[in-house]
């Protein structure tokens, strides 16, 4: 029986019908915006293979999945040197230069040497933010957009690279601070703000207007679990968070300072006291936000509490 679902034809986002199915994935990933429209699914069919002598002449489904996050999507082989044997001189000198040459093709011009180089730091990058797969791929797919539309001569990997990483997020409904991206990738805003400019310009409207979506629900869990904090107070500062947004209160507020009041809030309300520094420490944001974000709050939805 198999559970791939393939009556999805157009991507939610962008409207676009040119959609890949990746099963070894076990997911659906839109060309034209690089967004994840379904993932996780699971094939449980047989596995296509020939054997010599099978009479069965049926077509192959194996090998590795197609990755963006590799500068050549993992489709050429690898070669290493099985043998070190430095006996047969000629045999070691040949095989060296056949791993050379194999190198040099995987890498063949500057924008796979771009992607070689930024692949390897989004790998890093991900690591250090604990990002899940579909966020790295979709960053990835991203990156690639951008390369493949401009000239990549001067331009900064750091930049575009933390560019991509923040739209991915976005699309994925990850939440991933700003400032944390800055920071780990040691990126000026005003550099930041130039490849923001650059990636927007080709990236679908629909797309455009999500990654500008206040997101500081979304923030809410992490937060909440970095405080050793429990259901309740992420329940209460939801809640807080949904009326703000449909009071418009949110419009052009950082959604983790948001979230990060929202959390001092719902403490006070659920008598889980945590301090302002406890929540800048976890969040990053100053305590001097904390406390004015959480006095506008509570001023705006009429909240009956004394911080």
């Amino acid at each position: 029986m198999t559970t791939f679902d393939y009556s999805v034809r157009t991507c939610d986002l962008c409207g676009s019908s040119d959609i890949i199915i990746n099963k070894d994935e076990g997911s659906l990933v839109c060309k034209q915006c690089g967004n994840v429209i379904k993932q996780n699914m699971i094939d449980l069919g047989r596995e296509w293979r020939i054997f010599f002598g099978d009479s069965d002449d049926v077509g192959t489904r194996t090998g590795a999945p197609i990755k963006f996050a590799i500068h050549d999507k993992g489709i050429t082989t690898d070669v290493k040197l099985v043998s070190k044997d430095k006996s047969n001189r000629a045999a070691l000198e040949k095989a060296l230069l056949f791993s050379k040459y194999q190198k040099r093709i995987r890498v063949s011009n500057s924008n796979e040497r771009n992607m070689y180089i930024a692949f390897i730091m989004l790998d890093e990058i991900s690591k250090k933010l604990n990002l899940p797969e579909r966020v790295r791929e979709t960053a990835a797919f991203i990156y690639r957009k951008a390369i493949s539309s401009m000239n990549s001569k001067g331009k900064s990997i750091k930049g575009l690279l933390a560019v991509s990483i923040y739209a991915a997020s976005k699309i994925c409904d990850y939440p991933v601070g700003l400032k944390n991206i800055l920071e780990t990738f040691n990126v000026k805003s005003r550099t930041f703000s130039k490849y923001y400019q650059i990636v927007t310009e080709f990236l679908p409207k629909k797309t455009n207007a999500k990654m500008k979506t206040n997101t500081s629900i979304n923030h809410i869990p992490d937060i909440v679990r970095k405080l050793g904090l429990g259901s309740e107070v992420e329940v209460t500062s939801k809640n807080i968070l949904e009326k703000a947004l449909s009071s418009g209160f949110i419009a052009g507020k950082s959604p983790l300072s948001l979230a990060a009041a929202a959390v001092y809030i719902a403490c006070s309300l659920t008598d889980n006291k945590r301090t302002q520094r406890q929540i800048a420490e976890a969040t990053g944001v100053t305590e001097v936000t904390i406390r004015n974000r959480s006095k506008e709050l509570i001023r705006s939805l009429d909240i009956n509490i004394e911080l």
